[in-house]
């Protein structure tokens, strides 16, 4: 708040202008963050009542919170990818303020590491990105702690809760970094670090509630005060919310393969019906699909083990026989460092279990070690005397399969469209399917129904002002969300320029939805289009040399507030796409290594460069 801020003249008469302007005046920085919450917690906690009035029975009592007086600010800070840890920070964000207290909310991306050194709390919540590393969002912050010139934070109490994946090897690792990291700096926890996996709700809200629980405890007699009044509302009628825990049975409407005659790769369109769900989304949004194992690799693996597939087991107090367990509830097709450490104690060959143990030391070894491996390679592999019930208390939870939603919901209501491409390999003398892309390919057929849920992935937005240019790099299926990204566009009749990078093996059999771009570029609702087909030259060509080709315009396009997206395989092809934009910047700007990275990373913090890899 600032005293110099124009006052709305449409809000106020000439008279109440000057009266809060000399009111201002009187007020000291720390009056006026005060002043701050308590006006943001009397407006949340008016529209919190405003939502209650149709949900809250007759007899029922709103609560309404004053603020808390002479108490310092709660800092809560997030470092988000898809946008969990967002949401998360953002309920307990508005729970302080609904409670009275002087709360700000930070996303770490926008936040400056030299203010650590004031804060008094300080509640964070970040998510790890792929093999241990912070989220874009967090890098700066990430990196600033752990240099000489991070603070000592001797006055700071703080929280971490930390989201992860525990498919992967460093599981929560950015969250425990900044744990440790905040404990040596002399900073004192208020509670010990919460590590959540990708069910993190549960985790989450009990998370929020021990902190609030611990404020108020801290505060005592200083906390909220909360009145009540009772308050006559309606009864609305329940409503079903479908999400992942409670997906919804989508019908196939359509299912087409998307390559032509000649190709190696089978990759899948597929449109599912909403209707009915009362689900929607937005382009850069992911679709969730729940299936099964596949039958043959169930069979095989209790063959192996010698396991009764008729046998029951008793799996968090319900039934389920061993083939239901290993079909529904069993991650088989992926392996984690979590499952490898467990499994070692059961491990028969001593010299078997040593050269585990070594591999699970060695992070980088590790995560070479498991890729393209399934349960069924480390049984082999590392035998060992298992029972099912034994293996089930160690394996992971099947997880659903996400894919980047391929429609605008503008262009397609209740509807949502996917592009699939199938997984299969030969690994180990076995040929290794991907449990969700062969359902599709084998067993999804129109009419036929799968559940699903939407996950919002706030990380990978449309410009808000749709005169801004955009500029997309998706090679094989990375094209989904351009797809929905140009769609939604066309709706729009959006001013801003858009330009589609796209590559693949070949282009008479692997040019995926070429009909489509032609349309669009023929109604001048994508702007431009570059191909790169690998297969079809004597070099391989690639999106990021088609990039290179056309470094002058693509860095005027920058230069003109363009953002940039990129969609596809994490491992190569998206780190390939940043250096060779680095390079593209030195050579048109004439900048330095060191300045053009530091031109992409501002691009990342203004929401401008925006990935979805995997």
């Amino acid at each position: 708040m600032s005293s110099s801020a124009p006052i709305p003249a449409q809000l106020f008469t000439p008279a109440e202008q000057a009266q809060v302007q000399d009111l201002i005046r009187q007020f000291n920085p720390s009056q006026l963050q005060w002043l701050a919450g308590y006006l943001t917690g009397l407006q949340h906690s008016n529209q919190q009542l405003l939502n209650l009035i149709n949900r809250i029975p007759v007899t029922q009592e709103s609560v309404v919170a004053e603020p808390v007086l002479s108490q310092d600010a709660i800092t809560v800070l997030y470092g988000s990818k898809s946008g969990n840890s967002k949401k998360v920070a953002k309920g307990l964000h508005d729970k302080l303020i609904a409670r009275g207290y002087t709360a700000t909310l930070h996303d770490m991306n926008q936040y400056n590491g030299a203010a650590l050194k004031d804060e008094k709390w300080l509640l964070l919540v970040v998510s790890t990105h792929g093999e241990g590393d912070p989220p874009p969002a967090a890098e700066d912050l990430h990196s600033f702690i752990h240099n000489r010139k991070a603070p000592v934070m001797p006055n700071t109490r703080y929280a971490v809760l930390a989201l992860g994946d525990r498919s992967y090897a460093s599981f929560c690792q950015t969250g425990k970094d900044f744990d440790t990291r905040f404990a040596a700096l002399q900073a004192n926890r208020l509670l010990d670090r919460v590590e959540a996996d990708v069910d993190f709700e549960e985790t989450a809200d009990s998370w929020t509630e021990k902190i609030l629980a611990k404020l108020q405890e801290t505060y005592g007699s200083t906390g909220a005060v909360v009145k009540t009044a009772a308050k006559p509302v309606a009864v609305a009628k329940p409503t079903v919310t479908y999400n992942r825990k409670n997906p919804f049975a989508a019908t196939v409407l359509e299912k087409i393969q998307l390559n032509g005659r000649g190709s190696a790769k089978q990759t899948y369109h597929i449109e599912l019906s909403l209707e009915g769900s009362g689900l929607t989304y937005q382009p850069g949004d992911t679709l969730g699909l729940w299936v099964e194992n596949e039958n043959c690799l169930v069979e095989s693996l209790a063959a192996f083990k010698k396991w009764d597939l008729a046998h029951i087991l008793l799996i968090a107090d319900t039934p389920y026989t061993v083939a239901d367990f290993l079909s529904k509830k069993a991650e088989l097709t992926t392996v984690s460092g979590s499952f490898l450490q467990a499994y070692l104690p059961f491990v028969s060959d001593p010299a078997d279990a040593h050269a585990l143990k070594q591999i699970l030391d060695d992070k980088s070894a590790l995560a070479g070690f498991v890729y393209g491996k399934d349960i069924w390679d480390i049984l082999h592999r590392y035998p060992g005397e298992i029972s099912p019930e034994a293996f089930a208390g160690i394996v992971l939870p099947l997880q659903p399969r996400l894919y980047s939603i391929a429609s605008s919901f503008a262009a397609h209501p209740d509807e949502v469209h996917i592009t699939v491409g199938r997984v299969e390999y030969e690994a180990n003398s076995r040929v290794h399917k991907g449990v969700c892309s062969n359902f599709i390919a084998d067993l999804l057929e129109t009419g036929s129904t799968v559940p699903v849920f939407i996950e919002t992935n706030e990380s990978f937005r449309l410009p808000d002002d749709s005169s801004k240019p955009i500029i997309m790099v998706g090679p094989g299926t990375g094209i989904a969300p351009f797809r929905a990204f140009v769609e939604e566009r066309a709706e729009q009749a959006a001013a801003g320029e858009s330009w589609l990078f796209f590559g693949d093996q070949h282009f008479s059999s692997d040019f995926l939805y070429q009909t489509e771009w032609q349309r669009f570029l023929k109604q001048q609702q994508l702007t431009r289009m570059n191909t790169a087909f690998s297969r079809d030259t004597a070099n391989k060509l690639y999106v990021q040399h088609r990039l290179l080709q056309n470094s002058h315009e693509v860095f005027n396009w920058l230069e003109k507030g363009a953002h940039f997206y990129v969609c596809g395989d994490a491992k190569r092809m998206a780190k390939d796409v940043k250096k060779t934009l680095q390079q593209i910047i030195i050579r048109e700007s004439g900048k330095t290594d060191e300045d053009a990275a530091a031109y992409i990373k501002q691009l990342v913090k203004n929401g401008r460069y925006q990935e979805d890899t995997y």
